[in-house]
């Protein structure tokens, strides 16, 4: 693959004009394009096109730290949200022009709304699998990882919200904190901080209790 295009199909947080500026730049210099509809499905449910994907030239979607964590060792990545069109544009022409095939599976109806774990700030805490009620996480020999990414609930990144190292990105979260967007962490809220350890209180209680 040459360049990699997320169309953010279950959030739509990419605008048309720009996806279409980015296509047609594509096919008038005959650089091979695949438009994949979400990028955060293929991570998740789609593991023969996400290995292809570390060889494409460019990746254009939202966060490039989001990408970088879900894809380890990818290509370029640019947020087609943010550069400049013109910046876009101009690294695609500079692309060398090969042939490329990829299929990639179509989304079904599940939204790809799950955490993304930043390897390079993670402490394996084990915070997030603790607080998680929904079994998103595992924890294999000290190591925390995503396991269930569908069992997340739409739209909660609470877990994000109480990481003592800000290393769990939500890439479809609005907030730059959550989505990746900053590259400085920032530490959690004492309000959060207090959330989390109210619920480990009550759940320990009910789990005392049914013993």
């Amino acid at each position: 693959m040459s360049v990699i295009l997320c169309q953010c199909h279950a959030y739509r947080r990419i605008a048309q004009e720009r996806l279409d500026a980015v296509l047609a730049a594509c096919a008038e210099s005959a650089i091979p394009c695949v438009a994949l509809p979400d990028l955060c499905f293929v991570s998740a449910k789609d593991p023969e096109t996400a290995r292809q994907i570390a060889e494409a030239e460019i990746i254009l979607a939202c966060q490039p730290r989001a990408v970088r964590a879900m894809f380890p060792g990818a290509a370029r990545c640019l947020d087609l949200r943010t550069e400049p069109l013109e910046t876009i544009l101009s690294a695609i022409r500079a692309i060398p022009v090969t042939p490329t095939v990829c299929n990639p599976a179509p989304p079904t109806e599940w939204i790809p709304w799950f955490p993304v774990i930043d390897s390079v700030r993670c402490v394996q805490c084990g915070k997030c699998a603790d607080f998680c009620l929904f079994g998103v996480y595992a924890a294999d020999g000290g190591s925390v990882r995503v396991s269930q990414p569908d069992h997340c609930k739409t739209d909660c990144p609470a877990c994000a919200r109480i990481c003592p190292q800000n290393a769990i990105i939500f890439p479809k979260s609005e907030e730059p904190r959550l989505n990746g967007a900053l590259d400085t962490p920032v530490k959690p809220e004492p309000m959060d901080q207090a959330a989390f350890r109210e619920r480990l209180k009550h759940r320990k209680l009910r789990l005392f209790k049914e013993d």
